[in-house]
């Protein structure tokens, strides 16, 4: 009897974190209706910088961008878990707030073409174009920016073959 009670518990839960995902999700004018974004996926910055194509899905990851910076996703994208999108980050000159003032901040927007597969746990860092057809390894992180129909893998991410 307590299992059943603490499964019906669940899943009110897991449906009340859906319903309400959804709902913050509508704010989002750059996300097209046929995209999927997970529950635990992170969206920073403002709400208009992201645009996110049709038929793409993100599994979990964590996307930032400012005022000055967007982050674009093409359509018909595999993002996996624990990916990590940075369109802003920290100056090197003055990365942290003090007593001179606020922190400064390095904005450049990140384009990923159409139809890429990013794997789990990658870092792509600001300024990063990725062409259509583009498959990113697991673990990699991506500094720079590539062509399309291309494998990348590795720290820092390199051509691996050519699709």
């Amino acid at each position: 009897m307590l299992d059943l009670l603490a499964r019906c518990i669940s899943g009110s839960v897991d449906w009340a974190q859906r319903r309400s995902h959804a709902r913050r999700l509508r704010g989002y004018p750059g996300i097209a209706a046929g995209a999927s974004v997970g529950v635990g996926s992170k969206l920073i910055g403002p709400k208009e910088n992201f645009h996110i194509g049709a038929h793409s899905y993100l599994n979990q990851a964590h996307l930032s961008c400012g005022p000055g910076s967007r982050v674009v996703i093409g359509n018909g994208c595999a993002i996996g878990y624990n990916v990590s999108i940075k369109a802003i980050t920290h100056h090197m000159d003055k990365p942290t707030r003090n007593a001179a003032g606020p922190m400064w901040h390095v904005e450049r927007d990140i384009v990923i073409g159409d139809d890429c597969w990013i794997g789990d746990n990658v870092f792509i860092r600001e300024g990063v174009v990725l062409g259509d057809n583009t498959i990113v390894g697991a673990n990699s992180v991506v500094t720079q920016s590539f062509p399309g129909n291309q494998v990348i893998a590795g720290i820092p991410a390199r051509v691996i073959r050519e699709r």
